[in-house]
């Protein structure tokens, strides 16, 4: 009698079957265990930019560090006022700011080098989240090098920032000693900007776009949702969290803001992160 060797084609068939089965059930489930081991860094990143912000606050008599990364330049191109980062920057010193206007990876790294918080940190790694994808794919808005953004965080603008300068008379606080919630004001934000405006995340975080009361149920910058629909922030009193967002409007407006109306009224989501803003809205 001859024996038997190998498979038929139908047992074949029957185990293909099911390891695609199997795979169908174990990569979602893969796919949330790297998601929740990335929010595990990014909070850890947040962390290691606070203590930075801190200490630059500790040797700088209080003063919150610029908050806001605008192209504020001179003739020749160069700053006129030191932020924590500073934009894109070439080999030359040259700022590359503006919307799709090419930058390299290199060339966003020497910005934040650049930055007034860079002494500190020490390691460009910090200001980058292991779930944004962006640096390799590019936003919503274009893939092209004008939209592979590095940098995954942005600091409030009630901190040192955008509100002061786009507001008269200003608005926010410039010193540490001027927060009075510490443990509800948080400092950084997870922010997934598209590059719509410049190349980078330009100015600092708000809310509260538009006009009138509208503004006090308002998002302005997207906020990000790398981690299993949730995000992270860091706060003036040292900590930092991950947490999954409570309302669908803020996963959809943070995945992509033009899906979705930044008019969000009853959002509990809006309504803390408005709770930990420092400058009251409507303005």
């Amino acid at each position: 009698m001859r024996s038997k060797k190998g498979f038929t084609l139908i047992e074949l068939l029957v185990v293909i079957a099911i390891i695609a089965l199997l795979l169908s059930i174990l990569m979602p489930a893969l796919h949330q265990v790297k998601e929740q081991a990335a929010g595990v860094v990014c909070t850890a990143h947040q962390r290691g930019l606070l203590q930075s912000y801190l200490l630059y606050c500790g040797d700088n008599k209080g003063n919150l560090p610029d908050a806001s990364v605008l192209p504020n330049l001179e003739s020749d191109g160069t700053l006129r006022h030191d932020a924590w980062v500073h934009p894109p920057t070439d080999e030359n010193g040259t700022i590359l700011f503006w919307t799709g206007i090419d930058a390299t990876i290199e060339e966003r790294m020497r910005g934040i080098r650049n930055g007034t918080l860079w002494p500190y940190t020490e390691n460009v790694k910090l200001y980058h989240c292991p779930g944004d994808k962006r640096m390799r794919l590019g936003t919503e808005v274009g893939s092209t090098d004008a939209f592979k953004i590095y940098r995954s965080y942005g600091i409030q603008g009630g901190l040192n920032g955008q509100e002061r300068i786009m507001n008269d008379p200003p608005l926010g606080i410039l010193k540490l000693s001027q927060i009075q919630r510490t443990a509800k004001t948080y400092i950084f934000v997870g922010e997934n900007y598209d590059g719509a405006w410049s190349n980078n995340n330009g100015g600092s975080w708000l809310l509260g776009g538009g006009s009138g009361p509208e503004q006090a149920e308002r998002w302005w910058n997207a906020p990000a949702a790398w981690h299993n629909e949730g995000s992270t922030l860091s706060y003036a009193d040292g900590h930092a969290e991950k947490f999954k967002w409570a309302d669908d409007r803020t996963v959809a407006f943070a995945i992509n803001r033009a899906s979705v109306s930044a008019h969000q009224p009853n959002n509990p989501d809006l309504e803390m992160m408005i709770d930990g803003y420092v400058v009251n809205l409507p303005r």
